[in-house]
């Protein structure tokens, strides 16, 4: 009666032709003692259905969850490096410098493909002549058990406020005129590509909001590369890419290559009644 039991609860679904030929295939093949087919597959379906439904229910819950943490961590990323990509409006020698730089940059154009040191050299001796404390800064750093050796070239000004205000620091500007592609990965995940698309071309920023950049960068391309099943390269980690800006570098302010005459629109403080001391004969342009 057991047996009949079980076999009426798989069976039920089916009409009474279905049902005969099961037992007719089954039956001919089995001794009276032997389980049946439908039981096998009843009791089958009745000791897993609680462990199945537990591990698929665990599974997908746990999938939705790295799904979720990683999309709140990517959207959160967007947010801090947009906003420490436009910079403050309320910086007025950043936005100065972001312009005399676009200038240079544009002035420059033709050099930018063929030789990027030269065109980086020009891009420095341009500011210098506008009055900007520019130059080439070379970091170089050596190898170490978590550290490939390298070295990087990018350009900072140095700006103090006031000469005379011994209180007041002189604050450091990064100026990198290939920017996003330091952070360029293989594979992309979209999110990580939405990050990537807010990175300037040409970045000019205070030392905090680059910093930041990096550090939200690295993160991001880990979780991108992860999800994609690759291990990050030892030049998109974050220790690399803090070496290329944070790390030890010399300033090369002198260059043996000049800089175009400045236009109509460029005029000697000296001629506009300042202190030649005060102003160290520096140019500057007409807004």
């Amino acid at each position: 009666m057991a047996i009949f039991s079980r076999t009426k609860r798989v069976s039920d679904p089916l009409d009474d032709e279905a049902k005969a030929r099961i037992f007719r295939h089954v039956g001919g093949n089995v001794t009276g003692d032997s389980p049946r087919l439908c039981e096998l597959v009843q009791s089958f379906l009745e000791d897993n259905s609680d462990d199945g439904l537990q591990i698929f229910s665990d599974s997908d819950d746990s999938d939705l969850s790295k799904s979720c943490t990683m999309e709140c961590s990517g959207v959160a990323s967007e947010e801090i490096v947009k906003r420490a990509a436009s910079g403050s409006d309320s910086d007025t020698y950043r936005n100065l410098l972001l312009d005399h730089v676009l200038r240079a940059v544009e002035a420059y154009s033709g050099l930018r493909s063929r030789n990027k040191s030269v065109f980086r050299d020009k891009v420095a001796s341009f500011l210098r002549e506008l009055g900007h404390d520019a130059a080439v800064c070379v970091s170089k750093w050596s190898s170490s058990a978590k550290l490939i050796a390298g070295s990087y070239d990018f350009i900072d000004v140095v700006y103090k406020p006031s000469d005379d205000d011994l209180t007041v620091m002189a604050v450091r500007y990064f100026v990198d005129l290939d920017f996003a592609s330091e952070f360029e990965i293989a594979r992309p995940t979209r999110q990580y590509a939405r990050v990537l698309q807010l990175l300037p071309h040409i970045f000019v920023g205070k030392e905090n909001d680059l910093r930041t950049i990096v550090r939200e960068l690295c993160n991001s391309a880990k979780r991108s590369m992860k999800s994609c099943g690759l291990s990050l390269p030892p030049w998109r980690r974050s220790s690399y890419l803090q070496h290329k800006w944070f790390g030890p570098y010399k300033r090369k302010v002198g260059s043996s290559l000049g800089v175009m005459s400045l236009n109509s629109d460029a005029v000697s403080c000296r001629f506009m009644g300042f202190d030649d001391g005060a102003v160290n004969t520096r140019l500057f342009i007409k807004a």
